[in-house]
């Protein structure tokens, strides 16, 4: 029995240093690392690498399911008895933290949306629990006009936030942007 224990607690410890080795060669701005470089960054055989995943679509997932454990376990408290624009302005700033925190990853995910049917299934999920917890947070949101939701969603993505990043404004321009933005979508929609 301790020889299976063994060999099931060797499997997971090799399992967390390739998961460690890919998510940090993509943290590292390599977003296709190749199984042959994630069996050197860990240090581990290529054998073992596809022992422990069959494939790289199996090594994503896995990276995917890591990433999402510690978003959904790393959100700060809302209070929802703040006013209306300051609960704005904290969603702001913890969607810039995550994009912040994250970005390679999230980037190394859209451009492998079409490699990989996992990717494809997965990431739609992930945007609609981001667009939850901001209806959570701000529930009169479900008081607005339709068109504005879908404009103050897109205005929250990680792909808006991307493009203001390229235009070169920095974070603190980038969340006034966003929250002047979504403002004007809260404030228009009773129009």
């Amino acid at each position: 029995m301790s020889q299976v224990d063994g060999r099931i607690l060797r499997s997971h410890k090799s399992q967390s240093i390739i998961l460690d080795a890919i998510i940090k060669l993509i943290n590292d701005g390599n977003f296709y690392p190749t199984a042959e470089e994630v069996a050197k960054e860990s240090g581990i055989a290529i054998r073992t690498v596809f022992r422990q995943f069959a494939d790289m679509e199996s090594l994503l997932m896995k990276v995917d399911e890591s990433i999402n454990h510690e978003f959904l376990n790393d959100k700060k408290t809302i209070r929802l008895d703040l006013p209306l624009m300051k609960r704005l302005e904290l969603i702001i700033d913890e969607r810039l933290y995550y994009y912040e925190k994250y970005e390679n990853i999230m980037i190394a995910t859209i451009t492998q949306l079409p490699k990989y049917k996992i990717l494809q299934k997965k990431y739609p999920e992930y945007q609609k629990l981001l667009r939850k917890r901001t209806e959570k947070i701000i529930p009169e949101l479900s008081n607005i006009k339709t068109n504005n939701q879908e404009l103050i969603d897109a205005t929250l993505s990680f792909a808006f936030y991307q493009r203001l990043k390229f235009q070169g404004l920095d974070r603190s321009n980038i969340a006034k942007s966003i929250y002047s933005q979504c403002k004007k979508l809260i404030m228009s929609s009773g129009e």
